[in-house]
């Protein structure tokens, strides 16, 4: 079974050029096990997938999770990614990362994290948020201070820290003891893809494919009347088994976000000169 998607192109010059960026990458996670989730997300796909391409170690972000105004790339000393969202450190300046979010009189905070993707969360109140800075990062090695304590954190590690325990009182008023656990990652130096901040539009690799071989009117491969990624892989003669297992996930985000039957809209579609597709829905 098939069904007809259309789309339409535009120049490469009708939307902002996707942000490259190589150098020292974070990842900060917040979490607070004790507590049972009152919401689990719906996100299907991670936004960020990281892997190897080649000798590049990358991590691929396919939806916008930058603010729309950053300081000029040149100024970058390192990105740090959370269960919220990926901002840029600066030098000389202490980056405090987003590991929860509040409210008039409440807190949602992690109870198991996903960085920028879906996370187990509970709404609590009476909640302290700990002090966490970043303080320094380069290439080698990553400084933090932890509820006033200094922590080095070398290249290549990933390193969990247990910080001062506290009760917390539950949307149903039940006052739970709980042991925030800060997990951080740092595996060194990353080549970062991403949406350009200023527009929008969601971002993939080539995936070997030229938009000049893409029929403007695709018969998607469908099963049970959803898209059948796969086989639409197979239509557009790219063997997905053949490419690293996180780059198929991009291209499940990509085959939905482009030709999803279902989807009731006419996508617009352009390849930059570098090979990456950006789709605007």
């Amino acid at each position: 079974m098939s069904a007809p998607v259309t789309w339409q192109e535009a120049p490469a010059t009708a939307f902002d050029s996707p942000l490259v960026w190589n150098g020292p990458y974070v990842e900060c996670k917040l979490e607070h096990s004790e507590l049972e989730p009152t919401c689990l997300g719906d996100q299907f796909f991670p936004d960020s997938v990281p892997y190897r391409s080649g000798e590049n170690d990358r991590v691929f972000y396919w939806r916008n999770r930058l603010p729309t105004v950053v300081p000029p790339r040149e100024g970058w000393t390192g990105v740090c990614a959370t269960t919220h969202d990926l901002a840029p450190l600066v030098h000389d300046s202490r980056h405090e990362p987003t590991l929860l979010q509040s409210f008039d009189d409440e807190f949602e905070i992690v109870v198991d994290g996903t960085i920028v993707g879906d996370s187990k969360t509970a709404l609590v109140s009476t909640y302290s948020p700990p002090q966490i800075d970043i303080q320094h990062v380069t290439s080698d090695g990553l400084e933090l201070e932890i509820e006033g304590e200094k922590k080095l954190i070398p290249a290549g590690s990933r390193q969990r820290f247990s910080l001062s325990e506290q009760t917390v009182e539950t949307e149903h008023g039940t006052a739970v003891p709980t042991t925030p656990e800060l997990v951080v990652r740092f595996p060194g130096e990353r080549a970062i893809y991403h949406p350009a901040p200023s527009d929008n539009y969601c971002l993939f690799p080539s995936f070997g494919l030229d938009i000049d071989d893409i029929p403007r009117r695709v018969h998607v491969p469908t099963n049970m009347g959803e898209l059948d990624h796969d086989a639409l892989a197979a239509e557009f003669g790219i063997d997905v088994t053949e490419r690293p297992y996180p780059e198929r996930i991009l291209w499940q985000a990509f085959a939905f976000t482009a030709f999803d039957p279902n989807a009731n809209s006419e996508p617009t579609l352009t390849q930059f000169e570098s090979g990456e597709f950006a789709v605007r829905e």
